[in-house]
């Protein structure tokens, strides 16, 4: 089936004429539709939160996660996504960061922007996976290299704490400034915070804030 998708045989087979399985993209075509229809039907004011599904939405939502299975099986990087959603979210399934983990990092391999992000953040916070800030910096770094916003926020976060970095206040500043400019509003905040403690600690001097993790200045304020 696959050579005959790749010589441009998408309906039906040319010697016996029957139909052809359906390819990655309507595959995922046809779960999309079933997932929207349910969630327009238990999450209207989309907050992201889904109740238990009647029998029959859940029959439906099982069918939809076998066609985006298989969507991903043959290499569809939206489909791997979607399944990370799914599972990360524990929307129609049981919240399992284990399954997501394994989808996403599908999708992030393959260049999907938002999944590296996505594998970023759950080693960085351990979910589904033991923390490891080397990697997470990694996969959030491969993410800011495709200008995603929350990922270079996120490099900004580490930078700032000294997570699995040698914690610099310049280049958290640096990195939220970059995030502001790609449209990433809710880092503003944490960018106001860190200027004000830095002309706070650093009033009157001229010096580079790096190497010093905001303990050590904590405790040389007194």
């Amino acid at each position: 089936v696959s050579e005959l998708r790749a010589r441009g045989v998408s309906e039906t087979c040319p010697l016996c004429r029957a139909a052809l399985p359906p390819g990655p993209e309507k595959l995922y075509d046809l779960a999309g539709r079933v997932f929207m229809k349910i969630a327009r039907a238990v999450d209207p004011n989309r907050t992201g939160t889904w109740p238990a599904l009647s029998a029959s939405q859940q029959e439906e939502m099982n069918g939809a996660i076998v066609m985006l299975q298989e969507a991903m099986d043959q290499g569809h990087i939206l489909a791997a996504r979607s399944i990370g959603d799914i599972y990360f979210w524990g929307k129609g399934v049981a919240q399992d960061y284990e399954r997501a983990m394994a989808a996403y990092k599908v999708a992030a391999e393959a260049g999907d922007a938002f999944s590296q992000y996505q594998v970023g953040m759950m080693y960085c916070k351990g979910l589904g996976v033991a923390v490891d800030y080397q990697q997470a910096r990694a996969w959030l770094e491969k993410a800011a290299a495709q200008d995603f916003p929350d990922a270079v926020r996120e490099l900004g976060v580490m930078y700032f704490e000294g997570w699995g970095v040698t914690p610099s206040w310049r280049r958290a500043r640096e990195l939220y400034k970059r995030a502001i400019e790609l449209g990433c509003s809710d880092v503003v905040e944490a960018m106001q915070i860190l200027t004000q403690n830095i002309q706070n600690t650093f009033i009157d001097q001229r010096v580079e804030v790096h190497g010093t993790s905001r303990t050590d200045i904590n405790g040389k304020c007194g």
